[in-house]
């Protein structure tokens, strides 16, 4: 009886543990933070950015309990009442969009700063009242997080922050059907859909060149998308909607090659999908220049 008993309780954990759900799906916000944040910064260290998060003047140490308590995978652990529920959604619409808002401010003043230091050579004395705008703004954003931690405490029971905060120090584990590039499946899939009219390395033979090469796209894509989120889903949604508003490449290309038609049918969602982050991660290829002399650097 004891061995059944223990094993019915183990069955039963794991059965919790495998049905763990979010309080509510992401949605559209997410998307429309990226849009938001617009391109990170080509001196942005860290391999995704982290909008608006990264703007508060306390960014790393302290959680951002809102999107913890409705969007980790095991936030339905929390046993949230639908009053709780419908106050951090509330808190969630109130915040987020006041936080966002002032984050892009911020950002455009760092960049305008970065600017103003690293390609016209100002003196540092002129841009400290813009460093004091920015500081001041980051501490507000950073005020307004910590009275969002104190709401938060007073809208739940002991046991629930406490659970709060053990899901906000998890690592949430990869969610099933997630991407993961396959390189070699990426470069197959490319070589059957996509290499007879882009070839992978510099074409031997210019006259029977019918689209511009793969260096030469994803240079000029990365140019303008150097966020691989972005950059993929420019991608896939060219490839699918090709549209000259949308094109990338120099304007004679264009004029040389006429515009990619609509592979719509010919690869499909799963495809294009393996395809667009192998492109983007491995291409331009390192030290590639392309016809300007101006190289995109390898990360």
């Amino acid at each position: 009886m004891t061995k059944l008993t223990l094993l019915t309780t183990l069955s039963l954990t794991l059965a919790t543990s495998l049905m763990a759900e979010p309080n509510m799906q992401m949605g559209e916000g997410a998307k429309k933070l990226a849009q938001m944040a617009g391109e990170k910064s080509p001196y942005y260290r860290a391999q995704k950015e982290a909008f608006p998060k990264d703007y508060f003047m306390v960014n790393q140490n302290l959680p951002f309990l809102v999107g913890v308590s409705l969007f980790h995978p095991q936030s339905d652990k929390l046993n949230l009442s639908k009053e709780q529920l419908e106050q951090l959604v509330k808190m969630k619409n109130t915040t987020v969009p006041v936080a966002a808002k002032i984050a892009k401010e911020i950002k455009s003043m760092e960049l305008e700063l970065a600017k103003a230091m690293v390609e016209e050579h100002k003196e540092p004395k002129s841009q400290f009242e813009l460093v004091e705008k920015i500081s001041k703004l980051r501490t507000d954003l950073t005020k307004a997080h910590l009275q969002c931690i104190y709401d938060i405490q007073n809208v739940l029971s002991k046991e629930q922050f406490q659970t709060l905060l053990k899901l906000a120090t998890m690592k949430p584990k990869k969610q099933q059907g997630a991407v993961t590039t396959d390189t070699t499946k990426g470069k197959e899939l490319f070589t059957q859909k996509c290499a007879t009219c882009h070839t992978l390395g510099k074409p031997k033979d210019m006259s029977t060149v019918v689209a511009p090469a793969l260096n030469g796209v994803m240079k000029h894509l990365k140019m303008t998308h150097s966020d691989k989120a972005n950059g993929v889903a420019f991608i896939k949604d060219y490839i699918i909607n090709p549209a000259e508003t949308k094109a990338l490449c120099m304007p004679k290309k264009i004029k040389r090659f006429g515009l990619m038609p609509s592979q719509k049918g010919n690869v499909t969602a799963e495809e294009l999908e393996v395809i667009a982050n192998w492109m983007f991660e491995n291409y331009p290829q390192k030290g590639f220049k392309g016809g300007h002399g101006k190289g995109i650097p390898s990360k």
